[in-house]
């Protein structure tokens, strides 16, 4: 080594044995990374399920009431045109 290799550490100096298991233990490997994008597609598929679910639900009542509106009118309407006759 020469005097300026040992003025300047580019802290890449060889790894012992000990920390080199540490490091292959920490490196992902493909078939975690495969899990953990598995894993997010299905938190995402979930939470849009519940989101499809509650819009449904949010539609069902609107459908609902508006059903509800048209026979009241409707009956108060025809109960209109009686008493005119």
């Amino acid at each position: 080594m020469t005097d300026r290799d040992e003025l300047y550490d580019d802290g890449l100096d060889d790894l012992s044995e000990a920390e080199e298991d540490d490091a292959e233990e920490e490196a992902e490997t493909p078939e975690r990374k495969q899990h953990r994008v598995q894993l997010a597609f299905g938190v995402g598929n979930l939470f849009s399920v519940i989101a499809g679910s509650v819009a449904v639900l949010v539609l069902l009542t609107l459908l609902l009431n508006m059903i509800s509106f048209v026979l009241s009118d409707l009956s108060r309407n025809l109960s209109l045109f009686q008493n005119q006759l």
